[in-house]
């Protein structure tokens, strides 16, 4: 298999397919290469294509009608998004954006239905891969309505340190560069709210930086902030 293959096999219900089908789907595949800050695809846009992410990071995001947007999930290496589409072929549901130089690999509706529809066994992977997308979706709402802005931003890093987190002597260093806008939109509130907190917790000793990237030193403190 070619370094794509390997890439395929991290996605679950790919994983799932047996070795022809994912080298027919290897030749199918193909790279796209993304700037920071740079748009993937829009909400409502055509959803005709599943990405999966070789290097970089991306975000996936809802835009209010007022033009502030929130943040759902942050991706990286190895992280897949778009596959909504690839069971429904109905528009995308939500935008997507580089956080910086990405690479995707990217397999078009067409050659991905071609080999499920014979597949059921990868057809359960696929609605497993969705379930939890709905579980994430759901914890979501629940933390915006029921954890104050301290608690959701302790939470959301302490879910980014496990997600892209690299252990250090100093602590996790969360290896994907954020602004405090970006953060804050990760948790749904303003800039200036957010910067309050952090500046609490670099007070507190709980959490450091390193350029544009954060570094939890206490995870303990984050948690009890969220209960």
């Amino acid at each position: 298999m070619t370094e794509v293959g390997e890439l395929l096999r991290r996605v679950p219900f790919l994983a799932a397919l047996d070795e022809a089908d994912r080298k027919a789907l290897v030749s199918a595949a193909k790279r796209r290469r993304f700037r920071r800050g740079e748009a993937i695809f829009h909400k409502d846009d055509p959803g005709e294509s599943l990405f999966i992410v070789e290097k970089g990071s991306v975000r996936i995001f809802l835009v209010s009608p007022q033009g502030s947007d929130l943040t759902l999930v942050v991706l990286g290496a190895g992280d897949f998004f778009g596959d909504m589409a690839l069971l429904d072929g109905k528009p995308r549901s939500a935008s997507a954006a580089a956080l910086q130089q990405t690479e995707t690999v990217v397999l078009d509706r067409a050659d991905f239905t071609a080999v499920i529809r014979s597949r059921p066994h990868a057809a359960m992977a696929v609605l497993a891969a969705v379930a939890g997308r709905v579980r994430e979706a759901n914890e979501m709402a629940g933390d915006l309505a029921f954890l104050d802005v301290g608690g959701r931003l302790a939470k959301k890093l302490l879910e980014l340190a496990e997600a892209h987190g690299v252990e250090r002597p100093g602590g996790i260093l969360l290896d994907v560069p954020l602004t405090q806008e970006e953060l804050a939109n990760m948790v749904g509130v303003t800039r200036e709210s957010v910067n309050r907190h952090l500046a609490m917790l670099r007070r507190k000793g709980v959490i450091g930086g390193e350029g544009r990237r954060f570094v939890v030193r206490d995870a303990e403190a984050l948690r009890r902030f969220i209960g």
